[in-house]
C-alpha cells in the first residue's frame, strides 16, 4: 500500500488518424473494461476527454456531467486532487469520467502547463488514466502524448486513413518521441479475400506492424 501511494498511475493516450475512425468509442469501451478489472485490485480508472471542441465521451457513455474539463481549466490555483475527483462523473462500471467542455473552445485557448497539471494530478489520483485527444495537433496535445506510457493510434482501412496515420507517426518521430510505445489499431477490419487493402499493405504503408484489429461488424 505504501509503494502504491508513491507511484503515479499509468497514462494511455488515444489518437486517431482521421475524425470518425472510432477512437472515442474505443476509448470509452476500453476504459469501462479497465475500470471493471482494476476494481478487483482496489484501483480506479479515469477517462479524460481532452477533445475541447468535439469531445463526446460522456455522451457515448450515457452520462450527463454537471462539471466538466472547463471547470478544471477555470480552477487556477484551486486545482487539486479533491477538485478533480469532484469534477468526475461516475459510470456504473466504476469508471470516473471528466467530460469535454459543453461549449466549443479554441484549441489554443489552453496551455501545455494547464493540461499537464491536470494529467499529473489525475495520475496521482487514479491507477490508470486514459486520455482521448483531439484529431488536430497542438503544443499541449503533443506534451500530453509525450507523458503517455502507451499510445493507441486508431486508423481504418482507407487510403486517407492510412495516409494520415503515417503522417501522425512521422510527426511523433520529428518531435523526438520515437521511444513512445505506440500500438497501431485498425478499426472496421475486413476479413476474407474480398477486402481491397490487406494487412501487408497497411504494414508497408505505416512502416510498422499492426498491434490490434477490430472487426467490421
Amino acid at each position: 500500500a505504501v509503494a502504491a501511494a508513491t507511484v503515479n498511475g499509468k497514462l494511455v493516450g488515444v489518437i486517431k488518424s482521421v475524425r470518425g475512425a472510432g477512437a472515442t468509442a474505443l476509448a470509452t469501451q476500453l476504459a469501462i473494461r479497465a475500470a471493471e478489472r482494476e476494481s478487483d485490485y482496489g484501483r480506479q480508472v479515469c477517462l479524460l476527454d481532452l477533445d475541447l471542441q468535439f469531445g463526446n465521451a460522456a455522451f457515448q457513455l450515457g452520462l450527463k456531467p454537471s462539471l466538466t474539463l472547463a471547470d478544471l481549466l477555470d480552477a487556477g490555483a484551486r486545482l487539486d486532487g479533491e477538485l478533480l475527483r469532484a469534477t468526475t462523473t461516475v459510470h456504473p462500471s466504476g469508471l470516473r469520467v471528466v467530460g469535454a467542455p459543453p461549449t466549443l473552445l479554441p484549441l489554443d485557448s489552453v496551455t501545455s502547463e494547464q493540461l499537464i497539471e491536470i494529467v499529473e494530478i489525475a495520475k496521482r489520483e487514479f491507477g490508470t488514466v486514459i486520455v482521448d485527444l483531439p484529431a488536430n495537433w497542438t503544443n499541449w496535445s503533443l506534451s500530453v502524448l509525450a507523458q503517455s506510457d502507451l499510445v493507441l493510434l486508431l486508423t481504418e482501412l482507407s487510403i486517407t486513413g492510412l495516409h494520415r496515420a503515417r503522417r501522425q507517426l512521422e510527426l511523433i518521430q520529428e518531435q523526438d518521441l520515437a521511444t513512445l510505445d505506440v500500438r497501431i489499431i485498425v478499426n472496421r477490419f475486413e476479413k476474407g479475400f474480398m477486402r481491397t487493402i490487406r494487412t501487408a499493405d497497411v504494414e508497408k504503408t505505416l512502416g510498422r506492424s499492426i498491434g490490434y484489429t477490430i472487426s467490421d461488424d
